[in-house]
């Protein structure tokens, strides 16, 4: 037994040597943009579900405006009122204007789409700008420990960036979403309030814009309220005997912070009749709808995960052990208990708060990211600072099963995304066959892989065969030869997220269709989903 680790920990020594460390961190960024590459290659880029809004919205205000708030739409010579608007709940939402008429927006942050339409670069370069966004945040953790927690030794930041980039914080990072910012503006507020509880020099400009990057990653991601609330509930409690020299040193991080808020939720007040956007408007209402019962359903999901994606005991296991034991035995600084109660009390009230579930595909465990953030920052500091070399190693053992854990779990969820690309490619290919004819959809079910065919072609939906009449005459009398049909050619599965209804309505919604002025020239099925093409009767 003696033998084994002294093997054990002199194989640990050698992978935690610079050079090894250096090749490994190497290796695995560049495994992740040769993934980037792929995906974005062929017809074209992967961009699905969610992912698929924000590119849509991005392109609505690159193409007509910044305040240009309307769902992005190429059928509305077939469809202004957006009637067989293809996307409904949870993406778009519509706002009451005046004389009665409703307006069609998405429900997801302006802020970010708003400033990706600046960028003067092809929407087919977004998605590895996130990835760069990710390896940018990823530095910044470096940052952190290095100027917060004192670790100067290249070989443990090396060891910090491999065990954080192969968190579950890369499923944000591989899609076209405002997590990954958020979470950079999330971690300079962090970095500020660190800095004044340490009494690090700081200039009173930086605190300030510390403030405004809470302000902003709360419009960004909502979630960021808990993290930045339970951060200040924890910082008030540890200073009750110092509350008017805490608010002192503090004046101009919260000066920075509100002013943020103020402005950025000023200007959703204004267009949006909502602080904080549309988003809070939807969350909200989800929110009320859930039954304590779900609540509990969709924590114990996280946990452990279902038949598809996998939980967060199995993901962070290695992790969970380390954090326990150290607040059990070790003595911990003032940092690092402020970094490990955040990290997880944040866990746990956003989980048991939000109205969802924690996501799709493999890696399901969203919202949390940030989170997983504060525990390599923990976890690395424990290791740092760690005088007694057997209790280190046992640390580093536990580190290091977390970063083989992680890269397992990674590669399984990129393998998920390897299979969707595959078919995206093949529906893709069906579409762009007849580049005029409008596509229309049976089933929400079946927009998740639309992708860049919208911003191409039109797309609608008629859910029953008395909307699809209405549309097949809008189309008639506009002289469409032709228009598609896709459905998938079996029962949908239901999304814990949506209700019952919802899913009779707009997702269980195939039928046969039944035409006045079109006959059926071709059907076929293609990965799982029946494709016909109609064209009009002579």
């Amino acid at each position: 037994m003696k033998k084994v680790k002294v093997w054990l920990f002199q194989g640990l020594n050698w992978f935690t040597r610079k050079h090894i460390l250096i090749i490994f961190l190497a290796a695995l960024v560049s495994f992740f943009i040769y993934k980037r590459v792929v995906w974005d290659s062929g017809i074209s880029p992967l961009i699905q579900s969610d992912s698929q809004i924000k590119l849509y919205q991005t392109i609505q205000y690159k193409e007509n405006g910044l305040q240009k708030h309307a769902c992005y739409s190429k059928q509305i010579e077939i469809d202004p009122e957006f009637r067989f608007y293809p996307f409904r709940y949870p993406w778009v939402y519509f706002i009451q204007k005046e004389n009665e008429r409703k307006e069609c927006v998405f429900q997801y942050p302006t802020f970010f789409a708003q400033f990706f339409s600046l960028l003067p670069i092809p929407y087919q370069f977004f998605n590895a700008v996130i990835l760069f966004l990710y390896f940018i945040l990823t530095a910044g953790l470096v940052l952190f420990l290095r100027f917060l927690f004192d670790v100067h030794r290249t070989e443990i930041l090396y060891l910090a960036s491999l065990l954080f980039l192969v968190g579950y914080g890369i499923s944000s990072a591989i899609e076209f979403s405002e997590s990954i910012p958020s979470h950079i503006f999330l971690l300079c507020f962090f970095y500020g309030v660190l800095a004044l509880e340490n009494q690090k020099k700081t200039f009173g400009w930086f605190a300030f814009i510390s403030g405004i990057s809470g302000g902003i990653s709360i419009f960004l991601r909502s979630e960021s309220v808990i993290y930045i609330g339970i951060l200040g509930i924890l910082i008030f409690i540890f200073n009750l005997r110092n509350i008017f020299s805490l608010i002192r040193r503090y004046s101009l991080l919260l000066l920075g912070f509100f002013f943020a808020v103020i402005l950025l939720g000023g200007y959703n007040l204004y267009e949006f009749g909502e602080i904080l956007g549309v988003r809070s408007k939807v969350s909200l209402n989800d929110f009320g709808r859930l039954q304590l019962s779900d609540r509990f359903y969709f924590f114990k999901e996280f946990l452990i995960g279902n038949t598809y994606r996998t939980g967060f005991i199995s993901y962070c296991f290695p992790l969970i052990i380390l954090i326990s034991i150290s607040f059990i035995r070790f003595k911990l600084s003032y940092s690092q208990k402020l970094v490990g109660w955040v990290g997880i009390l944040s866990l746990l009230f956003v989980v048991l708060l939000s109205p969802y579930s924690q996501g799709g595909l493999y890696l399901g465990l969203r919202y949390t990211e940030f989170s997983y953030l504060l525990f390599s920052i923990f976890v690395i500091s424990l290791y740092s600072k760690e005088e007694n070399l057997d209790r280190k190693q046992w640390i580093l053992l536990l580190i290091v099963f977390q970063i083989v854990l992680g890269f397992y779990h990674v590669k399984r969820n990129f393998k998920t995304i390897d299979f969707v690309k595959k078919y995206h490619e093949i529906l893709q290919t069906e579409w762009v066959k007849y580049s005029d004819a409008p596509v229309i959809h049976l089933s929400t079910f079946d927009l998740l892989l639309i992708s860049d065919s919208f911003l191409k072609k039109p797309h609608l939906i008629a859910n029953k065969q008395s909307e699809f009449s209405i549309l097949e005459t809008r189309l008639h009398n506009l002289g469409i030869p032709k228009f598609q049909v896709f459905v998938y050619d079996f029962k949908p599965p239901k999304d814990d997220n949506i209700s019952d209804e919802f899913y009779d309505e707009w997702v269980n919604s195939k039928y046969e269709i039944q035409s006045k002025y079109y006959k059926i020239l071709s059907d076929s099925n293609t990965a799982g989903y029946r494709y016909m093409v109609w064209e009009k009767k002579q």
